[in-house]
């Protein structure tokens, strides 16, 4: 009997809802600074994939949220992750793009597309980056 009414707990959290910036289900809700694009929903956590103004230079606008409502992680920075070389002001503009697509494949991998054609795979349980590669090129 417990393990129904575990199930039923997590079918709950299935049910999300988008408003704007906002990420709701029946047991919390989370607010972002930019609007919510995308959100895929694996293996307990919400990642969330925010859609960022032009005018606006924030990059690295993947999150990863618990079935508590918590943010747990924000994507890794690709210029710290695999030690890329920075201009003197400390901006690697390849690396430093934001991403407008993320992927979950079928085999559970994630992806993560950047603007400037950089895909990245990432652990949705931490939000390390773990390999990158040309996209667009």
């Amino acid at each position: 009997m417990a393990d129904c009414c575990l199930d039923m707990e997590v079918r709950m959290d299935i049910n999300y809802e988008v408003i704007e910036k906002t990420l709701k289900t029946d047991n919390f809700t989370v607010n972002f600074e930019h609007d919510i694009q995308d959100v895929i929903l694996w293996d307990g956590i919400y990642t969330i994939l925010l859609s960022i103004p032009n005018e606006v230079d924030e990059v690295d606008n993947i999150y990863g949220v618990n079935l508590s409502g918590e943010v747990i992680w924000r994507i890794e920075n690709p210029v710290k992750a695999f030690n890329l070389n920075e201009d003197e002001q400390g901006y690697d503009y390849m690396a430093s793009s934001i991403y407008v697509l993320m992927h979950l494949s079928a085999e559970g991998v994630f992806t993560a597309n950047t603007f400037l054609g950089m895909r990245y795979i990432f652990d949705y349980k931490t939000g390390k980056l773990l390999k990158q590669e040309c996209s667009r090129w």
